[in-house]
């Protein structure tokens, strides 16, 4: 769960916001959706492992390695060294199917990534809290962050703030 709370120069600007009825409400529906958008393109830019955003996520560890030293991928493919025919992936966490060479992490049944934004949505006139209730969605949080808040965030809320202070509208369309 991660959670925005108005600070630095935001408390200034809180109480003309409070003055226009619903706070920050409408400025907090469109950066929501904005997060939506930038945890969606994280599941996206890492599904293979790599940075992005500032966070790392390492692609899937191999199976085991043999007495010989080679080392089985988690996708298998190398030959069995008794019987016939190759190592198989291991299983998905899910186990609904087996990994396979170039397979997104954290994307096998979509869930999580589906999910990261809208489980948990609670705004008020000075608060945002977003998240999921994708019970294992803590565990895969702490191996490969998906939900996170970056300075460019913050100076993208500044400007929506800014905005609506200035003209009275929210860029995008608030429901």
């Amino acid at each position: 769960m991660t959670e925005m709370r108005l600070k630095g120069d935001f408390p200034d600007r809180f109480d003309e916001l409070q003055k226009r009825g619903d706070g920050m409400q409408r400025v907090f529906r469109v950066f929501h959706r904005y997060m939506g958008v930038m945890t969606d393109k994280t599941f996206d830019q890492n599904r293979r492992g790599g940075t992005w955003r500032g966070v790392t996520w390492k692609y899937f560890a191999p199976q085991y390695t043999r007495k010989d030293g080679t080392v089985i991928p988690a996708w298998g493919g190398v030959a069995k060294v008794r019987g016939k025919g190759n190592v198989l992936g291991r299983k998905r966490a899910s186990g609904t199917s087996r990994v396979q060479k170039g397979d997104s992490i954290v994307q096998d049944t979509m869930t999580l990534r589906g999910n990261a934004t809208l489980g948990v949505v609670h705004i008020t006139k000075n608060k945002m809290r977003i998240g999921t209730n994708i019970n294992y969605a803590a565990a895969q949080q702490k191996m490969r962050p998906f939900l996170f808040f970056t300075k460019k965030d913050a100076a993208y809320l500044n400007k929506l703030t800014s905005d609506f202070l200035m003209t009275g509208k929210v860029p995008g369309n608030a429901p």
